[in-house]
């Protein structure tokens, strides 16, 4: 085998690069009866840009030159050079090289379903700077799931890491087609109007189906390539390795070797919710997204064993090609937006339903696939759709027949009662005996009109006892049932009456301090007296703790220019929030000058402070802003702003 040769990401339909591993299972299955191969699930990736970042910053920007080509950094840290030239060339010289060099090793234990194409993809992803984890918490992961998460975008831990993987999810629908002499493999990649982003994907480490530790790359060409010139004259043959001394790490205590975990299990979040049942479920918690890249991954099983199965990488699909930013130094994929209805505002979500044709090319060259996204309709997934619906209005009318029978039982039922068994007839006529002598003794009781007028006069004398107040007429109802909710109080105190009334008046009126998030030290109030300082130190802020009902924030400031970023804290600990609940922020003095700088809004105390909207001056309407922040999911903590003046 020989590491397989790529072209440059294409602007129109689509580019996918296909693992070696996925093309040596798939002749696997072909030639092992007892052996299933069969795409499985996906994720949506939001590839960063490729850029320089600023010196400090923490941007998880993609630097091609992070990588060494012959013992020098990569040069690709030119943000003139074409991004697409590297992509394809680092993809192929390092992760596929790495594949190659894996799959022909000694030490390659051919016998296991599991591939490292996914570990590759990752720690090539790590390298160039596009992926960072951090070990999960025992609120992400489950117990007995030792697991890994992708960084928290946080000033708190001095991080401005975008996340990379957005959402994963099942591949419901794959058909094999055959069009003008070839042969494809359709895969269908729906993502339903209902979900959002996944709220949290978590990774599992894995080690290397290899015991080399490392590969030290000494040779002017990628593995089986000697010799030889790229078709692309854009693509050069050269090894390029992850350290100064041209090599490629495996030692898995000091690369990376992770691959998403799709089992619910370990998530905790699943596992303690008793409404979520799956990722599915859990990924409607999930808000708006954009994503440019989709990873496809398949499942390797046998028939005679189900649970002797892996899930494995087969590739990554660019949804389109890199673009230069003519406002910056730096390249880009444009990005699809996947929108979640709102169900506050009513706006409408959408949905992306995407095909991935695969066709398979066994030459003696090389072996690989040739794909095609959504270059022709497809008159066999017209049919699986027709028949689909067919199918449910078969089921409609099995459940309109179903309620018809339901309801001729039922007066079947009825009529059966009035078909009367000889005892029923008996007791029928016994009770209408019993009536009849009811009626004749009440004819006797009246049978005078003296018997009527002795009713009558009893009747008045009862009536005067009651206006002359000889008889009681107060009727005492038991008012110990009536409590007093939230913003009510309930008055007893008057006699025969109840008084209910409405004890919130309007805001809350936040009292705000000084706070020190180092230490989590509450320092002085801050009121009109006693402003807040704007050139603070590097971590000082303003805290408050959330009241029931609307919260009025009222902000003093010192009139004197921004040295930092605004942090305000709203304390969620004691008092929770709840859906529809407002935090409404007021100036009372000016914003003489942001600098540049930001008003960062954080809550969700018991997770840690999670930055929840954060302002750059270019959005303020005014030097005295007025905003509201309206919470639209109490579970998630997920808010929107709105920002009024």
């Amino acid at each position: 085998m020989a590491t397989p040769l790529i072209r440059l990401p294409q602007e129109q339909g689509g580019t996918m690069y296909a693992f070696s591993s996925a093309a040596r299972d798939l002749t696997r299955a072909y030639y092992n009866p007892d052996l299933v191969f069969e795409y499985s699930k996906f994720a949506l990736l939001d590839l960063p840009v490729v850029s320089v970042p600023a010196q400090g910053s923490t941007n998880n920007y993609i630097q091609f030159d992070n990588l060494f080509d012959g013992g020098v950094p990569y040069d690709g840290n030119d943000p003139d050079d074409n991004a697409n030239r590297h992509f394809a060339q680092t993809f192929q010289n390092y992760a596929l090289n790495l594949e190659d060099f894996i799959l022909n090793d000694d030490d390659f234990d051919s016998t296991l379903y599991s591939s490292d194409s996914e570990k590759i993809l990752f720690k090539w992803l790590n390298h160039i700077g596009a992926f960072r984890v951090r070990n999960a918490t025992s609120q992400e992961a489950a117990t007995g799931f030792p697991r890994a998460i992708e960084e928290n975008n946080s000033e708190l831990t001095g991080s401005e890491y975008s996340r990379l993987v957005q959402y994963i999810g099942d591949i419901d629908v794959s058909n094999d087609k055959n069009y003008q002499g070839n042969t494809y493999n359709e895969i269908f990649i729906n993502v339903p109007s209902s979900v959002g982003y996944t709220p949290e994907v978590l990774f599992k480490s894995s080690e290397y189906n290899t015991t080399a530790t490392q590969y030290p790359i000494n040779t002017n060409y990628i593995n089986g390539r000697d010799g030889q010139t790229h078709p692309d004259p854009n693509i050069n043959l050269d090894p390029i390795s992850d350290n100064v001394d041209s090599t490629i790490n495996l030692d898995v205590n000091e690369t990376y070797n992770y691959g998403i975990d799709f089992d619910e299990a370990a998530y905790a979040k699943i596992v303690n919710d008793s409404t979520l049942n799956n990722i599915f479920d859990y990924s409607k918690r999930g808000g708006d997204f954009r994503f440019n890249a989709i990873l496809v991954y398949y499942d390797v099983y046998s028939k005679s064993n189900g649970g002797n199965k892996s899930t494995n990488l087969y590739g990554i699909i660019l949804l389109d090609n890199w673009k230069q930013d003519p406002g910056s130094s730096g390249w880009y994929i444009p990005e699809f937006t996947k929108y979640k209805p709102n169900d506050v505002t009513g706006l409408n979500g959408n949905a992306y339903a995407l095909k991935l044709n695969v066709k398979f090319n066994s030459s003696l060259d090389n072996v690989g696939v040739e794909k095609n996204i959504n270059d022709f309709s497809t008159f066999s997934m017209d049919i699986f759709f027709d028949t689909t619906s067919s199918l449910e209005n078969a089921s409609k009318i099995l459940i309109e027949a179903n309620k018809n029978y339901s309801d001729l039982v039922s007066r079947f039922e009825d009529l059966e009662t009035l078909f009367l068994t000889q005892l029923e007839q008996e007791d029928l006529v016994s009770r209408i005996n019993t009536l009849e002598t009811a009626i004749e003794n009440a004819a006797l009781n009246f049978s005078s009109s003296s018997d009527i007028l002795d009713m009558l006069s009893s009747t008045n004398q009862r009536l005067n006892q009651i206006i002359n107040g000889e008889i009681p007429t107060e009727v005492q109802y038991n008012t110990d049932v009536l409590r007093a909710g939230d913003g009510i109080k309930i008055d007893k105190s008057s006699k025969n009456a109840i008084k209910v009334h409405n004890t919130n008046y309007g805001y809350s009126l936040n009292e705000l301090y000084s706070y020190k998030i180092a230490n989590g030290q509450i320092i002085s109030n801050l009121n009109s007296e006693t402003p807040f300082n704007p050139s603070y130190s590097d971590k000082d802020s303003i805290w408050t703790r959330i009241k029931k009902y609307d919260n009025l924030v009222r902000i003093y400031l010192e009139e004197i220019a921004f040295n930092n970023n605004l942090n305000i804290y709203l304390d969620d600990s004691v008092t929770t929030f709840k859906k529809g609940q407002t935090i409404k922020f007021t100036f009372k003095t000016p914003i003489l000058n942001l600098n540049n700088h930001k008003i960062n809004i954080y809550t969700d105390k018991q997770n840690g402070w999670i930055l929840k909207a954060s302002i750059p001056s270019t959005d303020l309407l005014s030097n005295k802003p007025y905003i509201e922040m309206i919470c639209v999911d109490e579970i998630n903590k997920t808010f929107e702003l709105e920002i009024i003046r």
